[in-house]
């Protein structure tokens, strides 16, 4: 019987040596770290070990020399000094010589005592142990943390005076720096009490020293100055506006063109080329007959004059019609202005709309989702309900072995676990673990199949540790030989006992069933690529188990 240490974390290095206030037998102390033995194991040389240091020893190179035995003297030929994992057993005898030692809790301020084996579950919950803060990272005493955290944290969270935003204590006089609601100085122009969050529109529209740029495209000029940089140089501003106003009229009017039928533009052209001509033709009458005056003598002053009042009085008649005119193409051009505005609106709010439709369709989409998500998790747990078993026993069909096999072989899944049966309705939770390639000293030479204990519903109400027998029949689909190993638990294995994780570490058989015997052609163990493994718990407790 073997132990299957992947299903729980492991901790580094032993144990402190101050836990045992009466002192020590040196057996006790790990030849790696030299503190005491967690989880210890004993090599083939005899010396023991922390579990998690023997592993980080082996893990340096292919060929690592016990240093103990190399301090005793051992030479570089002796294999009995060469730590090898599958030559390393668990020391059960030294774990059961420490179980009742008398230890003490080292945490400062603690005073527990009580024997090594309640240990690990008290230090695990000391009110006195150190604990990183969530919010700063500083170790703090357990029971401490809440003070901690309402009076000297420097993670804690406050709301700044000036915005009222969240932020950690220790961020403060970082996010004063850009607190957006701050008061704050105008460096250019000396103006104060401006918000942080004004500033910009402050040197945008307001500040006098603020250097703005000219449309024109002359330098930067201060905007206190901008006013004495027009005047100077009137000419050309006023030539670039009325670029400008040209530019902006020949837009309004491909609009109007793009709006108004072709066949109106046309009828208003006409009607406005017709009038400036007469316009055109009034001005030169007016003209001729203002050289006629100069050249004629004063005498016909008079009649000339008559002549041009009247002539003045149609031309004041005519110039009316032509304003009415011109004050109906300003209505209209107005009116297909407002057309344009009122077809930009339209298209926004279609926009807009559109907008909204994709985000319900994405939430949509999202909500579908999370149903797929819990349809296949109710599928899943529908499909353990069918098969799991509350009498103690499993019959686990493996199918795919030879997939199994290479995964194993190859190192990318190198176990398979079976699902959960119980003893009873309110009975232990189980299941078995197999190693396809084998595992500890039957790594790729034997099937490993172990038991797992696992946290149940019921747990309070049971017996502990668990100490009733279990067996592990591999079936002969031929029904001839059946292969079958069992063991009895041992009650002071951490894997016997109730569950403080989600399961136990496994134990159970390493050389269960050869690799050779599994694959000769004349077995019966794998038919179709599937194999069958039934595990079996006996009902009864054994005299002196103790029952709830």
């Amino acid at each position: 019987m073997a132990d299957s240490g992947t299903a729980v974390s492991i901790s580094p290095g032993g144990y402190p040596i101050e836990i045992f206030p009466g002192g020590f037998d040196e057996k006790f102390r790990c030849n790696s770290c030299t503190k005491i033995l967690r989880e210890p194991v004993q090599s083939f040389c005899g010396h023991r070990f922390c579990k998690s240091c023997i592993q980080e020893v082996i893990r340096q190179g292919e060929r690592v020399q016990c240093q103990s035995c190399i301090n005793e003297g051992a030479g570089d030929d002796d294999d009995y000094s060469i730590l090898k994992e599958e030559q390393m057993f668990p020391d059960n005898g030294v774990r059961r010589e420490m179980a009742n030692k008398e230890v003490k809790c080292i945490n400062p301020g603690c005073s527990w005592t009580d024997v090594f084996k309640s240990y690990d579950d008290h230090v695990r919950n000391c009110e006195y142990r150190p604990v990183a803060c969530t919010e700063c990272k500083t170790l703090v005493e357990k029971i401490n943390m809440e003070n901690h955290l309402k009076e000297s944290c420097l993670g804690r969270k406050i709301n700044c005076k000036t915005c009222n935003q969240e932020i950690a204590i220790k961020d403060e006089a970082q996010h004063n720096k850009v607190c957006p609601k701050a008061m704050v100085k105008c460096e250019a122009c000396g103006k104060k009490k401006i918000m942080r969050d004004k500033l910009e529109l402050h040197h945008e529209k307001e500040c006098a020293s603020q250097r703005i740029s000219c449309p024109v495209g002359c330098d930067p000029v201060e905007r206190g100055a901008f006013v004495g940089h027009l005047e100077k140089k009137a000419g050309m501003h006023i030539h670039w506006l009325m670029q400008q106003i040209e530019t902006l009229t020949r837009e309004v009017s491909n609009k109007i063109h793009a709006l108004t039928p072709m066949d109106e533009i046309n009828r208003m052209v006409q009607m406005i080329t017709v009038l400036q001509a007469k316009i055109q033709e009034q001005d030169n009458q007016i003209r001729g007959l203002m050289d006629r005056n100069a050249d004629q003598p004063r005498g016909n002053n008079n009649v000339d004059i008559l002549s041009l009042k009247k002539q003045t009085k149609a031309l004041d008649l005519k110039t009316g019609t032509f304003e009415g005119i011109v004050t109906t193409l300003h209505r209209e051009i107005e009116r297909c202005i407002t057309a344009l505005d009122t077809l930009e609106r339209q298209r926004n709010s279609e926009r807009e709309a559109n907008e909204e439709l994709k985000r319900k369709i994405q939430q949509a989409e999202r909500a579908i989702s999370l149903k797929d998500v819990t349809i296949s998790e109710l599928d899943s747990r529908l499909r353990s309900l069918e098969i799991v078993s509350y009498e103690g026993t499993l019959v686990w069909k493996i199918s795919e072995w030879s997939k199994h096999r290479r995964e194993a072989m190859s190192g990318r899944v190198t176990s398979l676990y079976s699902p959960h049966f119980y003893t009873g309705r309110t009975g232990y939770r189980l299941c078995a673990r197999l190693y396809p390639n084998g595992d500890g000293i039957g790594k790729k030479t034997h099937v490993s199949v172990f038991f797992v204990v696992a946290r149940g519903n019921y747990d309070a109400l049971l017996s502990w540790p668990f100490i009733q027998r279990v067996t592990f029949m591999l079936l002969d689909q031929n029904n001839r030989d059946h292969v079958v190993d069992s063991f009895r638990p041992d009650p002071a294995s951490s894997s016997f006992q109730r569950p403080t994780t989600e399961m136990n570490i496994a134990s159970g058989c390493p050389l269960f069933m050869p690799l050779k015997k599994l694959e000769d052609v004349g077995t019966s163990y794998v038919k179709d690529d599937t194999l069958f493994l039934k595990i079996v718990v006996d009902s009864e407790r054994p005299a002196g188990g103790g029952a709830v």
